[in-house]
């Protein structure tokens, strides 16, 4: 089987390398590129804890002249790759929701023993979800300080117009809503003729899903995880 994996570097080549793993051919094509800017200066006056959703908050930060103090916090994360990327960077006290968003907000709103007022929330310049909104309605000030963004690629790489237009691919393996888009995007500007019914597309949730608009062949993984959507690549093919 061949495949084509959209989701940023690093993630791309270490999905397309586990399909490798499996026997098949993985083509890497990342729509997103991460793009860090964190402040000059964090301004930590009255934050109890950091919340971050995504590994790429760590990325961002890894570097900042102000680690130390950023890692003398309490984290609290969306999930646990972004807690395992919190301590290989120096944090000691790490509480991971294993959730969604709004499982994160429920677990720092109920880890009493901080006595949390204040979290600042290292997060992208797009996300989805109000973290902010959850906390602040339970009582907790949140500032939310975005320090990385990703940015669209201008263009799909001409190494997989052949294969797009001879159908070669048996799936296309889609990880947020808004790499969706770009995928309808660019594929409507480089190849209007293009059949999108005929090209199946594996979404690791409804809400990458989402922005599949023009797809008919559209799967999505039964929990927002790469083995579920492995386990529904696989079945499917």
């Amino acid at each position: 089987m061949r495949f084509l994996v959209t989701r940023p570097q690093p993630d791309c080549k270490r999905t397309a390398d586990r399909l490798r793993a499996l026997g098949h051919e993985a083509d890497e094509m990342p729509l997103l590129q991460f793009c860090p800017c964190p402040p000059p200066s964090f301004d930590l006056a009255g934050v109890d804890a950091l919340a971050l959703t995504s590994r790429r908050a760590v990325d961002a930060i890894t570097h900042h002249a102000q680690l130390a103090q950023l890692t003398s916090l309490p984290a609290f994360t969306v999930g646990a790759k972004t807690a395992a990327a919190c301590r290989a960077v120096g944090f000691e006290d790490v509480r991971s929701a294993d959730s969604n968003v709004a499982g994160l907000a429920s677990l720092i709103l109920s880890s009493a023993e901080f006595d949390l007022r204040k979290v600042l929330y290292l997060s992208a310049e797009q996300r989805s979800g109000d973290l902010g909104g959850l906390l602040e309605k339970g009582g907790i000030t949140c500032q939310t300080l975005p320090v990385y963004r990703m940015e669209a690629v201008p263009d799909l790489p001409k190494t997989v117009f052949p294969g797009l237009a001879n159908e070669d691919y048996d799936g296309v393996l889609v990880f947020s809503r808004r790499t969706g888009e770009i995928l309808a995007r660019l594929l409507t500007a480089n190849m209007p003729e293009h059949i999108f019914s005929n090209l199946p597309v594996y979404a690791i949730s409804g809400q990458a899903a989402a922005g599949l608009q023009g797809f008919n062949d559209v799967h999505i993984a039964s929990a927002p995880r790469e083995d579920a959507l492995f386990d529904l690549l696989l079945a499917e093919c």
